[in-house]
Parts: structure tokens; C-alpha cells; sequence
């Protein structure tokens, strides 16, 4: 049975979703309820005024029986209460809260002649029944005769105004219904692929790689459910290089480790038979440290370079004064293999501001591959300006790379030739080490190569950075 978890983000936007519909229903049906009252009120305030006024305007004779009939008539047809009095105070009309022929409230009477109009809510002394009050005075020839009151029951208004708020209650729990289907359907809705994305995150947790999250909108949760799915991807990436890694860093390591090993537990145990064996042994122990401190070095130099923790020095570099130094320091091992290396500048090439050392270190690793893998062969350097950035291209005539490995050159490790790659030397780290300063440069590389014919390595450096 699957647990019901209240603190849920599909419970919580439903909550939320809830107290915003009450925040907005509750104040709009109690303004709606007070502006109704409000009018009703002002409504009846207004009609008894009305019929009061009618009444003073319509009376003629006090004494004509005819019509004060037709005054009570009008007040069931009005549904008020209507009553008429003489000056004396005598009731000519007959309604429920006054007889015909009794005496009149004598302060409301008073107060008649004195105001000519009022305006008030009366409380029936016997009845205790609060009605609206109208009442005017009533003048025949220019004297008071008497007054003329309309009231009009409270009882019956509040009524009516408790039958609107019985409809407005009701039509608030129905919109509350209609909102809480609503609710949790938008939140069912907007939750289940939140969900979906913490289980499959948790399987990622896990090391379960082989997974996919279907994007189903274009918008902020479909561009997560996306992230994810790179995120999969990318973790996928790095535990396949990370395995890679290992596997060609244990390999790199076994053969110089297992010579010195090898090699030192000869002399310990003295199984050579001469001094010159000796001499050979302890060369190779020598040769192996060195490649396996050069080993070392590179891994931590790449290391540094991925996580951006490298410092640069910037500083105004004359191109072809650094091109030229390296190329004396390049001579000796290009003499070595026969090859010849050659420097076509631009004319008025122009300065960079950069980090010389690394540009050194960039030239360096690319000239002494060129001349690793060139037999009795030319290298070509060229430099040139094409708006604001600099061009540095260095082709060889060597053995080229098929151009199924050269998506793969700048990858850790990777030879083109693996046994011909050992037998020359080096780390297998050249060329990444490479890349990863070339982009600390904010700059960019490119490989161009044939079989037979030879590669190009073409540098592209912005002149200030």
C-alpha cells in the first residue's frame, strides 16, 4: 500500500492553490453580500420616502373614508404599512401596528411638526418589530393637518438579504468544490513529472545511467526534465572516461613501475656480469624515473588546467621572437631526426596579451610531436593576422592521422599508432594538455591531417584578452 505523503509538493500546491481561492472567494462574496445589503437598504430607504411623498401630495380630504380605503389598499400592495393621522393624533387608516380611530405615537407626531419630515428606523413598543420609517407632515391650506408614515418591516428585508446570502454561501461552496477538483487536478498535473524527475534522479544516485525522462512541455519543468537527461548523459560520459582513464593510467604506469622494479632487484641481488651491464641497468632505471616524473608532472599540469585553478601571467608577447626561441630549442632534436623546420611570419605581425610561458609550452608540445612522427621531413610554421585574432599554423610532413582518429586526438591517452607511439615516447597527455591551454588562452585548435601526406595543427589566439 503506498503511504500518503502529506508534505507532498502535489498536497502543498493544492494547499496553496486552496487558501489563494479562499483569499480571493471569502473577500468577494462578503463585499458582494455588503454592497447587496447596502443596496437593498438604500433601495427601501428610497421607495417608503417615495410613497410617503405621494401620500402628502395625493391627500386631499382628511375626512373622505373613500380615500383612506384606497391608502390601505396601497399598502398591501406595497407590502408597508401605512398610516395616516389627523393633527389630533387620531389614526384614519387601519394597518397592523395602528387601529383606525387610536392615538398615533405621540413623540413620532411631534416630531413631525416640528421637522415636517423624518427619516429613522422605529422599534413598535408592543410588537418590538424594527421597521424603516418615512414620515412627512400634511398641510391643507397651508396648515398642518396631520402626517403621513410609511413603514416598512425590517423582518421582511432582512429575509430577502438572508436568502441572497443563503445563495452567495451556496455559491461559494460550489466554486470551493469546483476549485478543490480544479486544485487537484493543476496540482496532480504540475507534481507528477516532479515526481517522476526525484525517482529517476534517485536511480542516477544510485548509478543507474541508462535512463531517460520524457519531456512533455517547453516550459521551466520541461527545460529540468531536459537537465536531467544531460546530467544522465554527461555522468554516463564521465564514468566511461573515468574507467578509461584508470585503465590507461594503470597501463602507463605498470611498464615504467615494473622496470624499476625489474631492474633494481637485479643490481640488488648483483645478477649482471659487468660493470658496463651495470651501467645499463641503471640507465634504464634513470630513463624510466624521468618518464615516470614526466608522467606525473603532465597528470597534475591537465589536472590543474580542467579545473581551472591554472594563474596566468599576461604580458605583451612578440609572436615571432617566441616562435623563433622555440624553434632553437627544437633544433637539436630536429637535427637528430633529419627534419627541418622553417618560420614564415606576416609582415608586421603584431603583438599578443597572453601568458608567454604557456604559449611556450603550447608551441613546444606541438613542434616536438610534428618532429616525433616526421622522418626526413620538413616542419612549416606560419603566423598571420586576421582582425583581432592571431593564427599560428605548424604542418608536417609526417605519417598523418586517419581521419577516423581525429575526432580522438586530444583525448587523454590516445595514440594514433599505439606501438610506434611508445616506441617514441611520451606521455600520451601531449595534445590534451594542448587543448585544455589553448582554451585557458581563450582560444581555440583545429587538426587537419592526411595519411602519407601530413598534418596541420592551426592555433587561433585572440591579441587581447
Amino acid at each position: 500500500m503506498k503511504k500518503i505523503r502529506f508534505n507532498s509538493i502535489g498536497n502543498k500546491l493544492g494547499l496553496i492553490i486552496m487558501i489563494l481561492f479562499l483569499c480571493i472567494l471569502v473577500p468577494l462574496g462578503y463585499v458582494i453580500n455588503q454592497l447587496f445589503t447596502g443596496f437593498y437598504y438604500n433601495q427601501t430607504h428610497q421607495f417608503i420616502d417615495d410613497v410617503s411623498l405621494d401620500l402628502v401630495n395625493s391627500i386631499s380630504n382628511m375626512d373622505n373614508q373613500n380615500e383612506m380605503k384606497i391608502y390601505e389598499e396601497l399598502a398591501n400592495h406595497t407590502k408597508t404599512e401605512i398610516v395616516i393621522v389627523n393633527k389630533d393624533g387620531t389614526v384614519l387608516t387601519s394597518s397592523k401596528l395602528y387601529k383606525k380611530g387610536t392615538n398615533f405615537d405621540s413623540e413620532l407626531l411631534s416630531e413631525i411638526q416640528k421637522k415636517n419630515k423624518i427619516h429613522k428606523t422605529y422599534v413598535h413598543a408592543e410588537t418590538k418589530e424594527y421597521y424603516f420609517l418615512s414620515g412627512r407632515s400634511i398641510e391643507l391650506n397651508e396648515k398642518k393637518q396631520g402626517g403621513a408614515f410609511v413603514f416598512a418591516s425590517l423582518d421582511s428585508i432582512h429575509d430577502s438579504i438572508h436568502k441572497v446570502k443563503n445563495y452567495l454561501i451556496l455559491s461559494i461552496v460550489v466554486a470551493l468544490l469546483l476549485a478543490a477538483g480544479f486544485t487537484y487536478f493543476v496540482s496532480r498535473k504540475l507534481s507528477k513529472p516532479l515526481i517522476d524527475m526525484e525517482i529517476v534522479t534517485r536511480k542516477i544516485a544510485k548509478g543507474d545511467l541508462n535512463i531517460n525522462i520524457k519531456k512533455i512541455s517547453n516550459d521551466e519543468i520541461g527545460s529540468l526534465a531536459q537537465a536531467i537527461n544531460d546530467l544522465a548523459i554527461e555522468l554516463k560520459d564521465y564514468r566511461t572516461n573515468r574507467s578509461e582513464f584508470l585503465a590507461n593510467i594503470s597501463h602507463e604506469l605498470r611498464t615504467p613501475i615494473s622496470y624499476l622494479s625489474g631492474y633494481a632487484s637485479v643490481l640488488r641481488k648483483k645478477l649482471y656480469d659487468s660493470d658496463q651491464e651495470k651501467e645499463d641497468y641503471l640507465s634504464i632505471i634513470e630513463n624510466e624515473a624521468s618518464r615516470l616524473t614526466l608522467l606525473i608532472n603532465d597528470l597534475f599540469e591537465l589536472s590543474k588546467m580542467e579545473e581551472r585553478k591554472i594563474e596566468l601571467y599576461k604580458e605583451w608577447v612578440d609572436i615571432e621572437e617566441l616562435i623563433e626561441g622555440v624553434m632553437g630549442k627544437a633544433k637539436l632534436r630536429a637535427d637528430i631526426g633529419n627534419v627541418t623546420i622553417k618560420y614564415e611570419p606576416q609582415k608586421n605581425m603584431k603583438m599578443i596579451l597572453s601568458d608567454g610561458m604557456r604559449l611556450e609550452q603550447i608551441l613546444i608540445n606541438l613542434i616536438e610531436n610534428a618532429i616525433r612522427y616526421t622522418d626526413y621531413g620538413e616542419i612549416l610554421i606560419k603566423s598571420r593576422v586576421i582582425k583581432d585574432k592571431i593564427i599560428i599554423s605548424i604542418k608536417d610532413t609526417g605519417i598523418g592521422i586517419p581521419s577516423n582518429d581525429l575526432p580522438f586526438i586530444f583525448e587523454r591517452f590516445f595514440r594514433v599508432e599505439k606501438s610506434r607511439s611508445r616506441e617514441m615516447g611520451g606521455t600520451g597527455l601531449g595534445l590534451a594538455i594542448v587543448k585544455e591551454l589553448v582554451n585557458v588562452l581563450g582560444g581555440a585548435i583545429e587538426v587537419k591531417s592526411e595519411v602519407g601526406i601530413g598534418t596541420e595543427f592551426i592555433i587561433c589566439l585572440p591579441i587581447e584578452t
